[in-house]
């Protein structure tokens, strides 16, 4: 095994890519052959940013968002502890270091509330052009890794995660050079049982030498099979690992 193997570092994102395809993932970790990148989501991005400076202002005061406020009841409030800062950042986040593994899992939240207990619990803003608010398996994946990562890191953990979704009101019968949102809260169940066995094989499949087979049709491997046949492969990389 390769020095540069020896230690790893996977993203939420990069177990996502694992659990949609092992060889997908294979072929990013060794050999950074990415899948075709998704429309950014460049409104989206400008909306969490803006929520968080919202949600700032109330951590600065003490008090909870009206959104929060009018769903949870006690003495909640908007988690302001000095690791924040770290957990909010893409490039850093909530990191979870498995010695056994020699690996860390990773991911960055949107924000956290601590509840009377002095549990936490993760928010996750989302923003959505959609009529009804729906939560995809991924959203509730994501809840469930940002979960384990706050309890590995020596956190107690509420047994929910929130999302505040954003939805485009478009009932105003135009524009007006103002885009309305209607706010609203979902709570989740968060379950952190599944991760750890799933980082597990994620790692394993990662130290391997050759890619694994693929088990299911996966368009992305079908697209980086065909991409071969027209593009130079890298000399560093068997041509076989990207068209078998």
């Amino acid at each position: 095994m390769p020095a540069k193997f020896s230690s790893l570092k996977i993203s939420r994102s990069g177990l996502k890519l694992f659990q949609d395809c092992p060889r997908c993932f294979w072929l990013d970790v060794h050999h950074k052959i990415k899948r075709p990148p998704s429309f950014p989501y460049t409104l989206s991005s400008a909306v969490d940013f803006l929520v968080k400076q919202e949600f700032d202002k109330y951590r600065q005061q003490g008090t909870l968002p009206p959104v929060l406020a009018r769903h949870l009841a006690g003495d909640a409030k908007l988690y302001n502890g000095p690791e924040l800062t770290d957990w909010r950042n893409n490039f850093k986040g909530v990191q979870y270091f498995d010695e056994d593994l020699n690996a860390l899992l990773y991911g960055a939240v949107d924000d956290v509330l601590q509840l009377a207990d002095g549990s936490l619990a993760v928010i996750d803003y989302k923003s959505s052009g959609s009529r009804e608010i729906k939560i995809y398996d991924d959203y509730q994946k994501q809840m469930d890794i940002y979960t384990y990562l706050l309890d590995r890191n020596g956190f107690k953990t509420h047994t929910e995660a929130y999302f505040v979704f954003y939805q485009v009101d478009k009932t105003g019968g135009g524009f007006q050079n103002a885009l309305p949102f209607i706010e609203s809260l979902k709570a989740v169940r968060a379950d952190k049982s599944w991760v750890a066995n799933v980082f597990e094989q994620a790692v394993a499949i990662a130290r391997l030498d050759t890619p694994p087979e693929v088990i299911l049709p996966c368009p992305h491997c079908i697209y980086v099979q065909q991409a071969s046949k027209y593009f130079s492969v890298p000399k560093n990389i068997d041509k076989r690992e990207v068209i078998d």
